[in-house]
């Protein structure tokens, strides 16, 4: 159950208040928006990240970002405040998947030096990933979370939807331009099995 929030006057005080770095005054907004930011962040996590990726960490570390940038806030009527926090939620979430994607990368690279390769194979393999996660680095956020989500950890399309909050549609308009992007700065990515996912050049997405 959701805890009461202030009246859109006392909201606004307690605003003022935290940004002139009242810290009781931000736990009080934020406490009172609690539930519905941990709801959020369930919202944008998959069954699978929610195996390595605990809400409540998420909820922690978008109270400790959101507590430095009150300075950086604009109050803008009723709710303004709920939304800016939903907004640092999510972006906070969307670290924490991109972070475990790169923790699947490396969880790869040891697979691969312990699968009866060849020294010489694995090296080569353990390169390509490496330069994989530079492609990949290079690539807008966007481009970047959408492929690591598909690629890597292989979320549907709908999946992905839920945790970046966009359409079904934006995804697959997404998942075509970062792929073409991915192929021009790195090639193909089929041999080094990432996931389930496969693009073909309508932008579709087939994660099995």
């Amino acid at each position: 159950m959701y805890a009461i929030m202030p009246d859109e006057t006392r909201e606004r005080q307690l605003v003022e208040q935290a940004r002139n770095g009242d810290h009781r005054a931000f736990e009080e907004l934020f406490v009172s928006l609690r539930e519905r930011l941990l709801a959020a962040i369930r919202s944008r996590l998959s069954p699978a990240a929610r195996q390595t990726i605990d809400p409540e960490d998420v909820l922690q570390a978008t109270f400790v970002r959101a507590l430095h940038s009150t300075q950086r806030f604009e109050w803008q009527g009723d709710g303004s405040f709920r939304r800016w926090l939903e907004s640092i939620a999510t972006h906070v979430t969307l670290d924490a998947v991109r972070h475990q994607s790169r923790i699947t990368v490396l969880r790869i690279d040891r697979d691969v030096k312990g699968d009866g390769a060849s020294p010489s194979k694995a090296i080569r393999r353990r390169e390509r990933l490496e330069r994989l996660e530079k492609s990949l680095a290079s690539l807008s956020p966007d481009y970047g979370t959408v492929l690591r989500l598909s690629r890597m950890d292989g979320l549907s399309v709908k999946e992905i939807a839920i945790q970046m909050g966009r359409s079904e549609s934006a995804v697959k308009n997404l998942l075509l331009r970062a792929t073409k992007q991915l192929k021009q700065s790195f090639g193909d990515t089929e041999s080094l099995n990432l996931g389930d996912g496969h693009f073909d050049d309508t932008g579709t997405t087939d994660a099995r």
